[in-house]
């Protein structure tokens, strides 16, 4: 077997090198096809399949409270309820608790904000992963009398101390408090995407750190069930729900949230999609090849049966074709690889940031190059098998007749090929249509209307640290200020702040209108504002009044609430002087003692979920109640970075050791937030669409190139009888156009089935968009009838006499 094995090779590749052009077009074809699948699979598997290089990742999950037949749930608790759940449950092994913290560190440069993540002793015990340098907590490191500690995230140590190991025992001082370094974790530690990992130990009705509530992670023991984990939960949330009965919903259901489908990428549905994208690309790759070898079969057909006729068996010659196409499909493999390695860093370049797990690394690995090796030997038997099993007929007559008369083979053949070039044309125009309505999807997008000038409004964040600005006094002493220093810098036409920005949502909450008996549960966006920040983002009065300056600064318990709000919740009640609460503002500034509004005026709808999104209710409060509002908008006269450093300079002079962050555009965060994503799509796809339109393109002239060089004898003849070249060339055309057609027929259904798999990526466009598939059919039957001119042509320009003397 090893003897036959190796002769297969040394004969296979033989009869490669013999037709090079044949070879040279059969494996640059699948490479192509096999380079982008590689490349796509590479990110599937990086960002989807195993993000995460935790110890055992699965047993690590999350406790979920949800509201019954509503969407949504939480997973983040009280620093109190994080105890009780911790303290009382039976099916974890350890219970850990995180945070994503504005951590101020201060030295002798520029403050900065870091991105910092308190958590339990146990932290790195619980996930499973050693330092790379040093070491972690101990634990009593975060009780009060310890030395204060910290550990380094990976890129933080590359960033700021360029990877030297000497930093074990230098001292940060952070939010005030100078702390140790006593390690730094490895590259893909990236839990919560922490810059630097502080210990905390929480004690019951006190804040630690200004930290109030925290993220509850679990490693489950062997063997807990759903329904174990609901019994043993349960009667914790039940006594919490006692004690703090607006955190929790009326009717409410407790389990388990898996770490995946805690800390999932927001593109990981466009990732499948698109490597179903590749599949359709490699399979017209493959259709290709086949067409190609079912060619290459014909003239090898008389060799077949003289190979039968004395003695080689039909299994035999199957065999030594697959081996052929196993070459052809390995050498394709080795190409595509290099050329993913290539397109890989372009890929990564479009991935829209904050889109995948920090822990992530995208990379041609071995599970990558494993995957590589089998969809190619899959491909080898998927377009080698036909022109093997058509080559290898156990009817040796009509192969050597059939051959001899110089036909272009037998009729099933002929029927196969045809088929497999109108599955191509299908396919392709699945991809085409595929490309246009993400186009179509990324211009909707683009003309959207705001209401305002994107690229005139700068906006930046002011963290304030609750250790240096603990109470919403001194928080709203120092962004008072800050306002008013801004107005006075010239260019500056208005100044405002917010807890978010339009368009991009804000804090949700429950709001309940006092008095009305409809049952609306649909959260309201909450926004905290100064009073100039409806004029920064053009936002009209419709009725009532904005809130005045005065009245911000006074802290009157006036909102202004959007059209949608008053329809949605108000119903027919007149909006002006209705009485609303707002109960979770009280877990955000417990000196709040009043959480009831009272509305003062309507304002138009703006976009506030991202622009694709409906508008749904929301509310403008005085940002003075809580003094949570950290986000700041500044309309500009021209250009918004004229006045960036202006702008930053009035920080320092208030506050030399607070960091500024974020500085960016509304224009600058639609491009990165809103457009990001349709034109990762867009890109990808157009590149597989052209890709899939030339691999069409080229198979339609193949086919008809090939027909019309082996029906030499029969065009000879016809034009002896007195066919004229036209006739001639229109026989070829038409039946390229046959094919064409019933390729675009085959094309338009598929594309109206396939296309539903996009809803959820296009937008302001229907899945079955008449414009997307008229004009990729037309453009698809313009480029194919192109390829079938030139074998035409060439059909036209035989000679008879010498079509018939060389026969």
């Amino acid at each position: 077997m090893l003897r036959d094995f190796l002769q297969d090779i040394r004969l296979g590749v033989r009869g490669l090198t013999k037709n090079l052009g044949f070879s040279s077009v059969a494996v640059l074809s699948l490479a192509f096809g096999l380079s982008a699948t590689t490349a796509i699979y590479s990110v599937v598997h990086a960002v989807v399949l195993d993000p995460f290089p935790y110890k055992d990742v699965d047993s690590l999950t999350s406790v979920k409270v949800s509201a019954q037949g509503q969407r949504g749930f939480r997973t983040q608790y009280s620093t109190d309820e994080f105890l009780e759940l911790a303290e009382r449950n039976s099916i974890f092994e350890g219970v850990i608790a995180s945070t994503i913290s504005d951590v101020l560190w201060t030295s002798a440069g520029e403050p900065q904000r870091v991105r910092g993540n308190y958590g339990t002793p146990n932290t790195f015990q619980v996930m499973g992963v050693p330092p790379l340098v040093g070491r972690t907590f101990a634990p009593d490191d975060g009780k009060p009398d310890a030395a204060a500690v910290v550990v380094l995230g990976f890129r933080f140590w590359q960033r700021q101390f360029a990877g030297d190991r000497s930093v074990l025992g230098r001292e940060l001082v952070l939010n005030g408090t100078a702390r140790t370094v006593i390690g730094v974790m490895p590259k893909r530690f990236m839990w919560r995407g922490a810059d630097v990992y502080l210990p905390i130990v929480f004690a019951r009705g006190r804040v630690v750190e200004g930290v109030h509530s925290v993220h509850l992670l679990g490693r489950l023991k062997p063997d807990v069930t759903e329904a174990r984990a609901e019994a043993d939960l349960r009667p914790i949330i039940e006594v919490l729900k006692q004690r703090e009965p607006s955190q929790f919903p009326d009717k409410w259901r407790v389990g388990l949230l898996s770490f995946k489908e805690t800390f999932p990428s927001s593109i990981r549905q466009d990732l499948w999609i698109l490597l179903g994208a590749v599949g359709l690309l490699l399979l017209i790759a493959c259709f290709n090849v086949s067409n190609l070898l079912l060619s290459r079969a014909t003239f090898r057909q008389k060799e077949m049966a003289v190979r039968a006729a004395i003695g080689a068996n039909r299994a035999r010659l199957i065999r030594q074709l697959l081996t052929e196409s196993v070459l052809l499909a390995v050498l394709a493999a080795a190409i595509g690889t290099a050329l993913a390695f290539g397109s890989l860093r372009a890929i990564l370049a479009l991935v829209p940031s904050n889109t995948i797990p920090d822990e992530s690394e995208v990379a041609i690995n071995i599970p990558v190059l494993l995957f590589t090796l089998g969809i190619s030997v899959l491909t080898a038997i998927i377009f080698g098998l036909a022109p093997a099993l058509h080559s290898c007929t156990s009817n040796l007559w009509t192969p050597l007749r059939e051959s001899g008369r110089g036909l272009a083979g037998s009729s099933r053949q002929i029927f196969l090929r045809n088929g497999l070039v109108v599955a191509e044309v299908a396919l392709s125009l699945m991809l085409l249509v595929s490309a246009t309505l993400m186009i179509r999807t990324l211009q909707a997008l683009h003309g959207v209307r705001l209401g305002f000038h994107p690229e005139r409004i700068l906006t930046m964040r002011i963290p304030l640290a609750d250790q240096r600005y603990p109470d919403t006094q001194r928080r709203v002493a120092f962004l008072q200020d800050l306002l008013g220093r801004c107005t006075a810098v010239p260019g500056v036409l208005a100044a405002g702040l917010n807890t978010g920005f339009h368009p991009f949502g804000n804090m949700l909450a429950p709001v309940d209108v006092v008095g009305s008996t409809a049952q609306n549960t649909q959260p309201a966006l909450v926004h905290q504002i100064s009073a100039d920040y409806i004029r920064v983002m053009g936002v009209s009065l419709l009725q009532g009044r904005f809130l005045t300056e005065r009245e911000v600064i006074g802290k009157q318990r006036l909102a202004l609430v959007n059209r949608s709000f008053v329809t949605r919740k108000l119903e027919d009640r007149s909006p002006l002087g209705a009485i609303v609460r707002i109960p979770r503002l009280r877990t955000l500034s417990p000196q709040l003692d009043d959480d009831s509004f009272q509305i003062v005026g309507v304002v138009q709808d703006t976009l506030n979920q991202g622009l694709s999104e409906a508008v749904i209710p929301e509310i403008y409060l005085p940002y003075t109640l809580t003094g949570v509002a950290d986000r700041l908008a500044i309309l500009t006269q021209a250009d918004a970075a004229s006045v960036v450093n202006t702008v930053r300079a009035q920080v320092y002079a208030i506050d030399r050791n607070q960091p500024v962050t974020n500085v960016r555009t509304i224009e600058d965060l639609l491009r990165d937030w809103e457009y990001s994503g349709p034109r990762f799509n867009l890109t990808l796809f157009s590149v597989f669409a052209f890709l899939g339109l030339a691999l069409a393109v080229f198979g339609i002239y193949g086919l008809m190139s090939n027909s019309v060089a082996q029906q030499t004898r029969e065009i000879g003849v016809r034009m002896a009888l007195g066919a004229d070249p036209g006739c001639i060339a229109g026989m070829v055309v038409r039946r390229g156009s046959w094919l064409l057609l019933a390729g675009i027929a085959l094309g338009t259904a598929g594309s109206m089935a396939a296309t539903r798999v996009l809803a959820n990526q296009v937008w302001d466009v229907s899945p079955v968009d008449p414009i997307s598939i008229g004009g990729m059919s037309l453009l698809l039957l313009l480029a194919g009838l192109l390829a079938c001119y030139w074998p035409a042509r060439r059909a036209s320009r035989v000679d008879p006499l010498t079509a018939l003397r060389q026969e």
